[in-house]
């Protein structure tokens, strides 16, 4: 009652209980802000309401009095959430003190928890935001790579539309040639069914026979083979070139496939022919390669690339030399050109984004810088060595992936 007293003096408002239960009924009724408790009380300790006190109510400021001044009590006292430990007999300034101590204490701790709290929804928020931001900068890469793929197709396109017309005009042509060819094959039938009717008519043998000379059917039916035979090799050009389109301008796909590297090389070399084959002969020196699980689309961006910036680097007539090896557990890709070179000071650049050493509209700048990060995709290498005025070698350094 002489606490309550005093503290009522500072201003506090004060109620009393007579057991730690009565206490803790009376706390469920009303919201208190600080527990002064005796360590002795009868039912129940002041150590057994502390521990209940700090179960139920956390938000609680405690202060435990006591007349035996035991340091193994006090210590467990302030272990178990006690803000301060009062020893009787005490002074009113000692407890008022305690109080006000106890008090701040409590209000920091709930300002330091309610920081805690919006710090971490803070966290949470920008780590939404980052995931989100995340997201966004891969969806503009993956955009980026097939504006570069489509930037790429929108460059060979006349060349592309070329190769293609050349095997579509002679086998249309040859299809043209081969319908006369068996309008000329059924007169000469009509006329040999008419004929043998009359097989010991000797003018009819012979007027059969002049029809055959004059309808040229001995060299008709030996070119016809060879007019089949050119159509056939034809379609399968223009088969190859779409079909090496069509896997470039595919999207990427999203899990690795196994894939020989030697065929991506060829599949590339179909479709950027017509940008190599004014510019370059090409000599392949390719060796026995494993196969190995990548990301083949992408790898072929990186040959195209390659092959085409080789075919631009030659001003009239060179050699695009291609050359494939597998040493250790990798696999080694090297294209080299007899062209222009590259000044030594634009080699540390080369791989930077939108930097191009080519005219205003022939390039875009990030071919190189895409493809290095192609090959890093692979925890792969790509180096390059050049000399002005003798030529430039790029070298990718693949792992062997088998899983």
């Amino acid at each position: 009652m002489l606490v309550s007293r005093w503290l009522q003096k500072e201003g506090y408002d004060c109620q009393t209980a007579q057991s730690g239960h009565d206490a803790l009924a009376l706390m469920e009724t009303e919201k208190f802000t600080l527990l002064l408790s005796d360590i002795n009380m009868p039912r129940m300790t002041g150590m057994e309401l502390l521990r209940a006190v700090r179960e139920e109510h956390p938000d609680l400021a405690v202060i435990m009095l006591t007349a035996v001044d035991d340091r193994e009590i006090a210590l467990a006292a302030l272990e178990c959430g006690a803000y301060g430990y009062v020893i009787k007999p005490f002074e009113r300034m000692e407890v008022v003190i305690n109080v006000a101590n106890g008090l701040r204490r409590r209000q920091l701790e709930i300002l330091n928890r309610d920081h805690l709290q919006e710090l971490e929804r803070l966290v949470a928020e920008r780590t939404r935001d980052l995931e989100q931001a995340y997201g966004e900068l891969k969806n503009s890469h993956e955009q980026i790579l097939q504006q570069e793929k489509m930037a790429c197709i929108g460059q060979l396109s006349a060349g592309v539309a070329h190769e293609i017309n050349n095997p579509t005009g002679f086998v249309a042509s040859n299809l043209g040639s081969l319908a006369r060819y068996v309008d000329r094959l059924a007169e000469f039938i009509k006329a040999q069914s008419t004929a043998l009717k009359l097989l010991n008519d000797e003018r009819a043998t012979a007027e059969l026979k002049e029809l055959r000379k004059s309808l040229k059917l001995d060299f008709i039916i030996e070119d016809a083979r060879d007019l089949i035979n050119e159509s056939i090799e034809g379609t399968d050009r223009i088969k190859k070139i779409v079909q090496g389109l069509k896997n470039f301008s595919r999207k990427d796909q999203e899990e690795r496939g196994p894939a020989q590297i030697n065929d991506l090389l060829e599949s590339t070399l179909n479709v950027v022919w017509n940008e190599i084959k004014y510019k370059a002969t090409v000599e392949k020196e390719y060796g026995e390669l494993p196969i190995t699980r990548c990301f083949g689309q992408q790898l072929g961006q990186v040959f195209m690339n390659l092959l085409v910036n080789a075919a631009h680097a030659i001003e009239t007539k060179g050699v695009i030399t291609i050359k494939t090896w597998a040493e250790d557990d990798s696999l080694f890709v090297r294209i080299s050109d007899n062209g222009s070179g590259i000044a030594k000071e634009n080699l540390e650049k080369i791989f930077e984004a939108f930097f191009t050493t080519k005219e205003v509209g022939k390039g875009t700048g990030l071919g190189l810088s895409i493809s290095a990060d192609i090959i890093r995709k692979h925890a792969g290498e790509i180096s390059v060595e050049s000399t002005v005025g003798t030529g430039t070698q790029f070298t990718v350094k693949l792992p062997v992936v088998t899983e």
